[in-house]
């Protein structure tokens, strides 16, 4: 009796355990960080585009997103400078061929004390286009389905270890009886 009550309850913690990590580590993915930029008057931003070593990157094509819509496109400068004008204050995307950010456009007036005058784009020769393309349409490998598919995977592990030990439970039942 005491080792039915055992596998049951090493059942119910296996399958809690398996859901519990899951959820964790969905919480510990980085969240792309919010860089804070002041409008200029008439909703002007303006920006630099370098690269790691802080050397400007001229001629670079620059793509102001919001909510996955292209807003604005422009050119860098020869100092890899860029600027778009008709913005207003909320959540934008500045896109270049090798790098980007995520920025909080604040309307003239309003932005807090930390905003900076002008956004910032680093670009890095790392950036990598197009690595999201295998069988399961997600990351390179079985791994990265099970990431990208965390309740199903706990679902899995769970029955995985589930039936095998009421299969258990109930031989050891029929045995006794």
């Amino acid at each position: 009796m005491k080792l039915k009550h055992f596998q049951a309850l090493a059942a119910a913690v296996a399958c809690v355990g398996m859901v519990l990590p899951q959820a964790a580590s969905a919480g510990e993915q980085p969240v792309p960080q919010s860089n804070d930029v002041a409008l200029r008057p008439g909703g002007l931003v303006v920006g630099r585009v370098i690269d790691r070593e802080g050397v400007a990157q001229p001629g670079a094509t620059v793509s102001i997103r919001q909510d996955q819509r292209e807003v604005v496109r422009t050119t860098t400068d020869k100092n890899g400078v860029f600027a778009a004008q008709g913005l207003r204050g909320g959540q934008y995307q500045i896109l270049t061929e090798q790098g980007q950010g995520l920025y909080r456009f604040w309307a003239p007036d309003t932005a807090p004390p930390a905003a900076q005058e002008a956004a910032v784009v680093v670009t890095s020769p790392d950036v990598v286009r197009g690595q999201y393309g295998n069988q399961f349409g997600y990351g390179y490998g079985w791994l990265d389905w099970m990431r990208a598919h965390p309740y199903l995977t706990a679902g899995i592990i769970a029955s995985a270890i589930a039936i095998p030990v009421a299969l258990a439970a109930d031989h050891d039942h029929n045995s006794h009886s």
